[in-house]
């Protein structure tokens, strides 16, 4: 019979980098590890903890309002608030550093992160980038954006980056976006409204509407 570690599942390089996002939000390695084993064991398909940290059912049945993992892609962020580990303030941080999009790969779009976002591109990077060296890579974007994945992985402040990490980081990087968030403030009698659209390309003059949500994300 193999040991339980054996049938441990090997992170895959997204939980690594969740996990090297939210320990650069003051989290020690332990609850960020934590964190990052619990979401995945959320959203993966069985009911059978895998990891080394995670939690499944078993953790959230026991809790006051009982409930079983979605076991299936997050539809919101806000489903990060019940995975075990995570609280309303780290919550508010990385609110604005993740996304829940209906597709599998996962995908960054160099040319719209925010300097303020600097700390996906560490995450992203780690070990090899500093908190400084990741800011100034984004204020040093062309007024354009970067043509290409190519172009932004050549550019001298990721010159000590290993060929490894770089190549991994070509199937996660992307310079254009499909998916976009549109945020409209309606007044109607003098009643204010706020609605939240995921809107997602189909093709190149092909735009639609997945969903709208009114009043402010949670």
């Amino acid at each position: 019979m193999p040991s339980l570690s054996r049938r441990r599942r090997r992170r895959p390089l997204a939980v690594q980098q969740l996990i090297a996002l939210i320990t650069r939000l003051d989290v020690p390695a332990y609850r960020a590890e934590l964190i990052a084993e619990s979401l995945w064991e959320f959203i993966d398909e069985d009911r059978s903890v895998q990891t080394r940290l995670g939690r499944e059912d078993s953790e959230y049945l026991a809790r006051s309002v009982p409930f079983y993992a979605a076991n299936q892609p997050l539809a919101d962020i806000s489903e990060m608030r019940v995975v075990q580990g995570m609280d309303a303030g780290l919550y508010q941080k990385l609110k604005p550093l993740v996304c829940a999009l209906p597709m599998t790969r996962q995908q960054i779009n160099i040319n719209t992160l925010d300097v303020t976002q600097s700390v996906i591109l560490e995450a992203l990077f780690d070990p090899w980038l500093s908190p400084v060296q990741a800011r100034a890579l984004l204020q040093q974007r062309p007024a354009k954006g970067w043509e290409d994945v190519d172009q932004f992985l050549a550019q001298p402040l990721l010159a000590d980056v290993d060929e490894r990490t770089k190549k991994q980081l070509k199937t996660v990087l992307s310079v254009d976006s499909n998916y976009f968030w549109l945020r409209s403030d309606i007044t109607v009698n003098e009643i204010e409204l706020t609605m939240n659209s995921l809107i997602v390309r189909m093709g190149p003059q092909h735009f639609s509407v997945l969903w709208h949500q009114t009043g402010e994300s949670e």
